[in-house]
């Protein structure tokens, strides 16, 4: 908006301006130099006054001022010398419309006049040309732009039809900067509204499926079993709930993240060790003595565990994590690989699991459990970090998650 007023009031200053010069230069040429009669006039006077002695006496035949004035008290031009030695008259404006004749008598300069009163010439012709033009100029500067609101209030009006596409201006539009915050908002509306749409449809088929279970085992007789089931599914939902709400949390704390040096060797080592009690699958983990990188350890904590979850739900055996330490070949950054000798993932499907509430199982059964969120937690951590997170065939013949950290930027 800051460019739109700068714009605007530039534009008015030189309309003001460049119409007024023009509109005076119009005026100008417009106005007589000498009314056509005045030079007959005049050479009348000098006939009168070689019958006449006295200024006084020219007054009263013409009946008008005459002055004297003395020959040596101006400094005429040449020209105006020459015409005083030929007995002729010289014709000068005064101020405004002022017209005088001077007149040689002996060696005296008379001044006669004004012949011509000052009188104001009508110029509300000329003040209305000027605002016609200021209109018109104007017009033509606030045609695009209003075109250009238009095209934007058409977009606001439809903004909730899913096959709109983007608005689309040209660079040089006084509201491109609007426009491109119009189009990022829409997308940002259209993503929470495909989160809100995908957490409706999820929250609805997860919670259904433990309420059912949990509403057929309290038709069943009280047994050992029926706690233990019950007691499965409340955990089950609770972990639903938390992850849904974890993930929610998260869309806005990109500005809550704080950057400090972490020992990422120290941090992979508590996670598997934390980990390693209760899996079934053997855990190995490779990395340097020291690997000292700039982050926030919480969340890079966050997304191991994560991937460490992922891992345990589809790893026969065996989950390896390997953490490269920051390296001048590698660019300075990080990378974290977290892998298992599980079924893999196929090509066509590894961005697609990146996606709220996305899983390759549709079934969403209690033995692969989860809301389809925590690779999306893991993406947004990385995504944070200004880095990415890439699928792969794992060496163990499983999928391989690498967690890749660019070198943060030097404050």
């Amino acid at each position: 908006m800051r460019r739109l007023a700068f714009h605007f009031y530039g534009f008015l200053l030189l309309a003001v301006v460049g119409l007024g010069w023009t509109i005076e230069q119009l005026w100008s040429s417009q106005q007589n130099d000498m009314p056509a009669w005045v030079e007959p006039l005049a050479e009348s006077f000098v006939n009168l006054s070689q019958y006449i002695e006295r200024p006084e006496q020219l007054e009263q035949a013409l009946d008008l001022p005459v002055q004297v004035v003395s020959a040596g008290q101006v400094r005429w031009p040449s020209a105006q010398q020459s015409k005083f030695a030929a007995g002729e008259p010289v014709i000068l404006f005064g101020d405004s419309t002022q017209l005088y004749v001077y007149i040689q008598h002996r060696d005296d300069i008379w001044r006669i006049g004004p012949v011509i009163d000052e009188t104001e010439s009508p110029t509300y012709a000329y003040h209305l040309l000027f605002f016609l033009l200021l209109a018109a100029v104007t017009t033509v500067w606030l045609w695009p732009l209003s075109r250009d609101l238009k095209r934007l209030e058409h977009h606001l009006r439809y903004v909730s039809q899913p096959d709109q596409k983007p608005l689309e201006l040209s660079k040089r539009s006084l509201v491109f900067p609007l426009a491109s915050s119009f189009n990022a908002m829409r997308e940002r509306i259209w993503y929470l509204l495909g989160i809100q749409r995908d957490l409706t449809h999820a929250v609805s088929h997860d919670l259904r499926t433990p309420l059912a279970r949990m509403k057929f085992a309290l038709a069943l007789p009280d047994s050992p079993a029926k706690t233990e089931a019950l007691q499965e599914d409340v955990a089950e939902m609770e972990e639903i709930v938390d992850t849904l709400l974890d993930y929610a949390r998260m869309e806005a704390q990109e500005e809550l993240m704080e950057r400090e040096d972490v020992d990422v060797s120290e941090l992979c080592l508590h996670v598997v060790e934390k980990y390693q009690r209760n899996a079934t699958q053997k855990i190995e983990l490779e990395c340097p003595e020291h690997a000292v990188f700039r982050c926030d350890g919480h969340y890079i904590e966050r997304a191991l565990n994560n991937l460490l979850q992922n891992a345990s739900r589809y790893a026969t055996s065996c989950i390896r994590v390997v953490v490269a330490s920051p390296s001048v070949p590698n660019g300075g950054g990080l990378t974290i690989h977290v892998d298992d000798d599980g079924p893999g993932i196929p090509a066509s499907e590894r961005q697609k699991i990146l996606k709220p509430f996305v899983r390759l199982e549709e079934s969403r059964s209690r033995d692969s459990g989860g809301a389809g969120l925590g690779l999306t937690i893991v993406s947004r951590i990385m995504e944070w970090h200004g880095g990415r997170i890439d699928i792969s065939d794992s060496p163990l013949g499983g999928a391989r998650f690498s967690l890749i950290l660019p070198e943060p930027p030097k404050i």
